[in-house]
């Protein structure tokens, strides 16, 4: 009956609750503001999906999605405190996430989605092209595609498609050795390239984190080119691929900082933040600040000024946590993210289901990149990038894909290999 997600959820519903007064009480006055109903708003949707789990049967992971909730709630706190006009579409997403991470982890568990990884990511290229030729700046990135008042990006979408598209084909077996065959030796890259369904996988991998390049989103690009390197070490055990990948990963971003000033120009304030105080430097300066106000304990929920740091409930909402809620809240966040891409990894050790195997590592590396990616760009540790944080910053798109990859994580630690299935 899932007794231990039941547990550890019971644990995060009283973290929303305090959240939630916390922050009506800082905002309005009152203890029991709309704050504190929209925040059970949000850990309503978790509590739904619990129970639908319950009477689906489903017995996989019982700590991955308490993980992500408590993470949630965190962000959605900050999301609703920064920006209460975005607080219905937030929860909205959320519920939207939920929906498909329940999806996602019912069709992985049942091996019913990992064989539609290729054309998943192809139509994720499609409409990557699409974007490219049709989609609207942003950030300077052209990665917005809109479809009346609705907007979504696609290169958030091609994660999954990358994630799906991996378990299929490097989770199939290299030739006649099986993956999990400890005892056969794996193929190096170069030789899986010769085999017609690894090729095309290398081809629309590469296609991929090139169109992201192409719509100036170097952010995302990084994180799917970093986590498809992972995946395919994992797959292959080549560390001459992975330096030779480095290497050309360095190189395109020299390149890059050459032909497009933007990303020379977030070098230059990552360097040297205070060359330019109050123009490009100016949001990492301010996130420095409120990093430094927040303190042990923080200010509080309405105690502080994170408004101050632009894009404060997006790529900056890390800065904006850790002023409110110090460095206790900040160190919760990250023990968090630690502990659900940990998990992630102990489940792809222990299946026994190739495909589910190569899918826990690319989903959880996918998630473990962006998370490093934003957290390091939020301490002054590497370049602004654009990222979000997964499941706390505001927006439905990085809310669906990461809470999609959680699915895919929870379906791949859950499905069994077929002739186990048969036994039982």
């Amino acid at each position: 009956m899932r007794e231990d997600e039941r547990s550890l959820l019971g644990i995060v519903m009283l973290l929303a609750l305090v959240n939630g007064l916390s922050v009506s009480l800082g905002r309005t006055g009152s203890l029991f503001g709309t704050d504190a109903v929209y925040m059970a708003a949000v850990m309503l949707a978790f509590i739904v999906v619990h129970l639908a789990f319950i009477l689906t049967g489903y017995r996989g992971d019982q700590v991955l999605m308490p993980l992500c909730a408590a993470i949630t709630v965190m962000g959605y706190a900050s999301v609703l405190r920064l920006r209460p006009d975005l607080a219905l579409r937030q929860a909205g997403f959320v519920w939207v996430g939920c929906a498909l991470m329940f999806t996602a982890a019912t069709l992985t568990s049942r091996r019913l989605l990992v064989g539609a990884g290729m054309g998943i990511l192809g139509a994720s290229i499609l409409f990557l092209i699409i974007t490219l030729f049709s989609g609207s700046v942003r950030g300077g990135a052209r990665s917005w595609l809109f479809l009346g008042p609705l907007g979504f990006q696609a290169s958030e979408f091609a994660k999954i498609g990358c994630v799906l598209a991996a378990a299929m084909v490097l989770g199939s077996g290299q030739g006649d050795a099986p993956l999990l065959d400890g005892r056969a030796p794996r193929l190096a890259v170069w030789a899986l390239a010769r085999i017609r369904s690894h090729a095309a996988l290398f081809l629309a991998w590469g296609v991929t984190v090139l169109l992201t390049v192409a719509q100036r989103d170097l952010g995302t690009a990084m994180v799917i080119y970093i986590s498809c390197v992972a995946t395919l070490y994992i797959a292959t055990g080549d560390r001459l691929a992975v330096v030779a990948s480095g290497a050309a990963a360095g190189l395109g971003i020299l390149g890059a900082s050459y032909l497009w000033s933007h990303v020379s120009v977030r070098f230059a304030a990552w360097l040297n933040p205070w060359a330019d105080s109050a123009g490009s430097g100016y949001q990492s300066i301010q996130a420095y600040y409120s990093l430094a106000a927040g303190g042990v304990l923080g200010t509080g929920y309405g105690a502080g000024v994170p408004w101050t740091i632009p894009a404060a409930a997006t790529d900056m909402i890390f800065a904006a946590i850790a002023e409110e809620t110090g460095l206790a809240g900040a160190l919760g966040i990250i023990c968090a993210f630690f502990m659900l891409v940990g998990r992630g990894y102990v489940a792809a050790m222990r299946s026994r289901w190739a495909p589910g195997l190569i899918g826990a590592v690319a989903a959880s590396s996918m998630l473990a990149v962006q998370f490093f990616v934003i957290i390091g760009g939020n301490l002054g540790l590497l370049p602004l990038t654009g990222v979000t944080l997964p499941f706390a910053s505001y927006g439905g798109s990085s809310m669906s894909t990461s809470m999609a990859l959680v699915g895919i994580l929870m379906g791949c630690a859950a499905a069994r290999a077929p002739q186990e299935a048969a036994r039982r």
